[in-house]
């Protein structure tokens, strides 16, 4: 084994909590974990973050992971099922809103209107506060359903100026949220 090897660097952060030996890793594999993130995910703030929770999840769980592959192969691997698992919830996070503007509830007793009632309310207090540019992308994205590229022709900025505001929204909007 070579001193900058995958297998040594990590045999290093495992068994002597080497970080050093994980930037080593980081550095030289966050471009290959982020490149496949962004396959799977358009929102260039989001792939960042999928990236940062792959190198995360293996520095807090380094002394429990047995690479049986390569490093490579492993975090490929683990960049694939950060991705899904952020699509996943990003797709119920739609559901739930587009749920709250357009679907009547089929079951309606007191409590579940009134809790319905308050957190619609709610919801809209939090997208009615956000910034003006911000509050249209939203609108535009999420419930007119507009692509990002549609967006920005329509308003004339950058895709990733749309990315960016609606990844704002989002965060505001759960952070926000009782």
């Amino acid at each position: 084994m070579t001193p900058d090897s995958d297998t040594y660097l990590f045999q290093r952060m495992k068994d002597d909590d080497d970080d050093e030996a994980f930037e080593l890793i980081f550095k030289k594999h966050y471009k290959l974990v982020y490149n496949y993130a962004r396959y799977n995910i358009m929102d260039e703030t989001a792939c960042h973050d999928v990236t940062q929770d792959v190198f995360t999840y293996l520095w807090e769980m380094r002394h429990k992971i047995e690479i049986k592959q390569t490093l490579k192969s492993y975090l490929l691997s683990a960049s694939h099922n950060t991705s899904m698992n952020y699509l996943k919830k990003e797709i119920n996070k739609k559901r739930h809103l587009s749920g709250f503007f357009h679907e009547s509830p089929q079951k309606e007793d007191g409590y579940d209107i009134i809790f319905e009632g308050a957190l619609i309310e709610s919801l809209n207090d939090i997208i009615n506060n956000l910034p003006s540019q911000c509050k249209e992308i939203f609108y535009l994205s999420r419930l007119k359903g507009l692509k990002h590229k549609e967006i920005a022709n329509k308003l004339n900025i950058s895709p990733r100026t749309v990315e960016t505001q609606i990844y704002r929204a989002l965060r505001t909007i759960k952070n926000k949220l009782p």
